[in-house]
């Protein structure tokens, strides 16, 4: 196989885009059968599920819950949460290998969940089904971890091009969020992919847009204006969904495990009985979106619903039910920007419109809940195919971006990575940023374990990476040792019960590790007396490790 440079990798990036189109076409089709075995019939989703009496709706979500509840029970492993955070994780830390069947059971089960009304988003499917046959492909023809990466990428993005008909936005969604680059060697095949991806969705589904969006123009200096305060009050609020959706978790984490298989069961009666009142909570939300988007939902709704969502939303997938939160966040961003425009209107009557506000309240949570404004606002361009929107979304998608990131330095996808001390992926800054002389300039994350960690995970840790250390910290992250491939080896042959062998035992403790004041001629003296391809960089008084310094980065950079 040519390297992703060449003929050969650019038609597996095809590949994967058409393979991502057919699934995603084929899980909305999944999706719609569902919702018409489940609901009674009606013009929109809504409709039906208002047309469905009280019983009829509690019964509906019971049963999404006990499904997911048996899939657990049966599976005997966690299937739910959104999978976006896996697919990054994948992507940087394991070689871009996702499990195929257990990816696409997650995708299924979440396509139906959402069809039965579960609060949560039908894009996590599309995007996991995507990077699912990257994956595969990737492992079939036996390409290089780096080559697996981009086409798990260039899969999970096609299927939000797939989803929303979007292709440019996704493509740099998978740059900006996925591979954490906006490097131009990287755009091409994902173009690639998300362009097939869409196609083959708009030849078997529709070429028509998710949202109907009507034609607004905001470019006087007043409307530039409230997009200005949506972007603030979004942005903050969008801080406060990316903080309940990471809160909720961490709470069910401390329930008994025998409690976890009855959870999803719970949400989905707790959300069906949220709906017997308020049934815009149920699935998607596009409906009630679009109403938004339109003037046409009163200012009590504007306000009041975007809460419900995020309970029932953090509740369902804090519960183990699998989804996408991307739809969940345009719906609270979206009915929040109306608000603020319907109380806009109130004060000074005659200002921009609360659909237009609408918009701009999608545009500014989605950058707010993913600290991704470049392609936030160009999802968001795709949708409206508008000019006269352009530089409102602009300016409300940073701004958003900003406070969002200022409020919780976390985005939803980093937050589950955090959660699960998975090191987290930093861009790089441009070069004539990074004109500095000391190792701060270098530091990358750490790939880390606990002292307790048993041999075997060490060695397949090692062995499934181009590394060759892994660097143990404690529950506090204080650096403690390094444990080298070597080390691993040196084990292998001997004749302990190497279940019993754990980090701390084969941890190398001397290694003394950089400070990031520490100039780049000095961290060069250390890089010559020893054979270690990365040197810890800690904190001098707290002893936490801050990250790594690669020895090829530092010669590579050659200002010392």
């Amino acid at each position: 196989m040519e390297s992703r440079n060449g003929l050969g990798f650019w038609l597996l990036a095809a590949a994967t885009g058409a393979l991502s189109g057919l699934g995603a076409a084929g899980l909305e089709r999944l999706l719609r059968l569902v919702e018409r075995l489940a609901w009674p019939p009606g013009e929109t989703f809504l409709a039906s599920v208002s047309a469905a009496s009280a019983p009829h709706r509690m019964a509906v979500l019971a049963l999404a819950g006990l499904l997911v509840s048996a899939v657990l029970v049966l599976t005997r492993r966690p299937l739910g949460g959104h999978g976006t955070a896996q697919i990054i994780e994948s992507i940087w830390y394991r070689g871009g290998r996702l499990q195929f069947w257990r990816t696409l059971l997650r995708g299924v089960l979440s396509i139906v969940g959402v069809g039965l009304g579960v609060s949560l988003g039908r894009e996590g499917a599309l995007i996991q089904s995507g990077a699912a046959a990257g994956s595969k492909l990737a492992e079939k023809l036996r390409l290089s971890s780096s080559e697996a990466r981009l086409l798990v990428a260039c899969g999970a993005a096609s299927g939000i091009g797939a989803a929303y008909n979007v292709p440019i936005g996704a493509a740099v969604f998978g740059l900006e969020v996925l591979l954490g680059s906006l490097a131009l060697e990287l755009l091409g095949p994902i173009v690639v992919s998300c362009v097939l991806a869409t196609l083959v969705s708009r030849t078997l589904l529709s070429a028509q847009p998710s949202y109907l969006i009507p034609h607004y123009s905001l470019l006087r200096p007043q409307e530039l204006g409230w997009a200005l305060a949506v972007g603030l009050l979004v942005g903050l609020a969008s801080a406060g969904f990316v903080r309940v959706l990471d809160w909720l978790p961490r709470v069910v984490e401390r329930l008994p495990e025998r409690a976890r298989p009855a959870l999803p069961t719970v949400a989905t009666l707790a959300t069906g009985a949220v709906a017997l009142a308020f049934p815009a909570v149920l699935g998607n939300g596009y409906d009630a979106v679009n109403a938004a988007l339109h003037d046409a939902l009163p200012l009590r709704l504007l306000l009041l619903l975007p809460l419900l969502k995020l309970a029932a939303t953090a509740a369902c997938s804090a519960s183990g039910i699998p989804g996408g939160l991307f739809t969940p966040s345009l719906f609270f961003g979206g009915l929040l920007g109306g608000a603020v425009g319907a109380l806009a209107n109130a004060v000074v009557p005659g200002s921009a419109s609360p659909g237009s506000l609408a918009l701009l309240g999608m545009a500014a949570s989605l950058a707010g809940t993913t600290h991704a404004a470049a392609s936030s606002v160009l999802i968001l361009f795709e949708l409206t195919a508008d000019y006269g929107m352009v530089l409102p979304l602009m300016l409300t998608a940073v701004v958003a971006v900003e406070v969002s990131r200022r409020a919780e330095p976390h985005s939803l996808y980093t937050a589950v990575l955090n959660r699960r001390k998975v090191p987290l992926p930093v861009a790089p800054s441009p070069l004539w940023m990074r004109s500095v002389t000391d190792v701060r300039a270098l530091v990358e994350p750490a790939r880390t374990v606990p002292p307790m960690t048993p041999f075997g995970d060490l060695l397949v840790r090692l062995l499934s990476t181009e590394d060759d250390e892994l660097f143990v910290a404690d529950e506090e992250g204080r650096f403690l040792g390094i444990v080298t491939l070597a080390a691993i080896k040196g084990h292998i042959g001997s004749n302990e019960d190497l279940t019993m062998v754990v980090a701390a035992d084969v941890m190398d403790p001397g290694t003394e590790p950089l400070s990031p004041e520490l100039s780049l001629a000095e961290a060069a003296l250390r890089c010559g007396s020893t054979e270690l391809h990365r040197l810890p960089v800690i904190d001098r008084k707290t002893g936490k490790l801050l990250g790594t310094m690669a020895r090829r980065e530092l010669f590579k950079r050659g200002t010392f």
